[in-house]
């Protein structure tokens, strides 16, 4: 072979080596793109699925602010009772939060029709919330009663109560087993704090436990 010819064919394949680096080093840049990518996809469904799923249910906040919402204080009522009945109970407290109720608890979740009391009562003596709403209020109102009880679907009720004298459209009603109280909080306008705040002071602390879980506003 020339020198010539061998020149020629060492420069032929220092070029295709050359090519061939170049090559690999942008397979290189490519993996390391679609890498940095899968990162980022993943962190961000992980922030949306923690968003919407993290402690306590979701955390999108309902309503205005706690002043917005016009609510009273927190009332007090002494226990009427923890006996199975049969019969309809008269309830001294407005909307009922403690007393005398049926065998079987209300199942959790959103009402469109009224439902018996007694069952009502039930669940909160199992520390489950129950909200107790105007049929005649806003659709605003009722779609926001709504959404606070899927935040925890398993947990809580949301029931129609004609009992409620304006402007209040509703009411937290919950079973202290602490003191063995009813605790009632009426209010105008849903407000995430409002109810975020009921639901760490008795969620889950009824007069007898059935396993329903406290609450724990996220701090984030």
């Amino acid at each position: 072979m020339s020198k010539k010819l061998q020149q020629k064919q060492q420069k032929r394949l220092a070029e295709e080596a050359r090519k061939a680096r170049q090559r690999k080093s942008q397979r290189r840049a490519n993996l390391i793109t679609i890498g940095i990518a899968v990162a980022v996809l993943g962190g961000v469904a992980a922030f949306v699925y923690l968003e919407g799923n993290g402690p306590g249910g979701a955390s999108a906040s309902v309503g205005g602010s706690a002043a917005e919402a016009n609510c009273t204080d927190v009332e007090s009522h002494p226990s009427e009772g923890n006996k199975h009945v049969s019969e309809p109970v008269d309830y001294k407290s407005n909307p009922p939060a403690s007393g005398n109720h049926f065998d079987q608890a209300a199942a959790p979740g959103f009402y469109a029709d009224t439902i018996a009391p007694e069952g009502a009562v039930h669940a909160q003596e199992h520390g489950q919330i129950v909200i107790w709403y105007r049929p005649d209020a806003p659709q605003e109102v009722k779609d926001q009663i709504s959404s606070l009880v899927e935040q925890e679907p398993a947990v809580n009720l949301a029931v129609p109560w004609e009992d409620l004298e304006p402007p209040y459209n509703f009411a937290l009603t919950a079973w202290s087993g602490a003191d063995d109280e009813g605790k009632v909080q009426r209010c105008e306008q849903v407000s995430q704090d409002v109810w975020d705040d009921f639901r760490a002071e008795f969620q889950g602390k009824g007069p007898e436990p059935a396993g329903i879980p406290p609450f724990e506003p996220d701090e984030g």
